[in-house]
């Protein structure tokens, strides 16, 4: 007698919102701490990796984006203080990201050039870059700063449990043992 068997899929793990948040971010602020410093990169890498960012930055409001609808919508209604204070900063964040990249993109010297595209920048446009990068700092490190717990209870949950398991696991079984 001959037994059929199916092969079950196996469950895919799926990767939480959380921890792929947390990732998206740290890559997030790294690169643009990289990118920002222009004698560190050079003008090519410091072009290409500001246009990297701004893709990045569309996904991640992309993948927050019933969070930034919901908050939209309770902003002009009822919202405790500190989260219309957070909201504003991000709307401000947001802004300054989007002309950072503007302006950005409309001096570029290389990255565009070599796909094609070329702009007659100017003064202002290479000022509006330089003064909104200036900017981006200040509000990136506010945005820190208000989001700190979230940034340390993640860093928490993904980097130090697991880190640390093997060993609390290890000290557990060894008093174990003793006793």
């Amino acid at each position: 007698m001959r037994t059929i068997t199916q092969d079950r899929p196996r469950p895919t793990r799926r990767l939480s919102d959380t921890l792929r948040n947390f990732w998206l971010d740290i890559v997030l602020f790294f690169a643009f701490i990289i990118d920002w410093n222009l004698r560190l990169t050079g003008l090519t890498i410091h072009e290409w990796l500001g246009i990297t960012l701004g893709v990045l930055i569309v996904y991640h409001l992309l993948v927050h984006w019933k969070w930034i609808v919901a908050v939209g919508k309770r902003l002009v209604g009822r919202l405790p203080a500190m989260e219309r204070l957070k909201a504003l900063l991000d709307i401000l964040l947001f802004v300054n990201m989007v002309v950072l990249i503007a302006s950005g993109l409309l001096i570029s010297e290389v990255a565009l050039r070599q796909i094609g595209i070329t702009f007659e920048a100017g003064f202002f446009w290479r000022r509006l870059h330089t003064l909104s990068a200036d900017w981006i700092l200040w509000l990136m490190g506010l945005h820190l700063a208000f989001n700190w717990r979230w940034i340390v209870n993640a860093a928490r949950r993904y980097l130090w449990q697991p880190l640390t398991r093997p060993f609390a696991t290890r000290t557990l079984q060894q008093k174990e043992s003793v006793q």
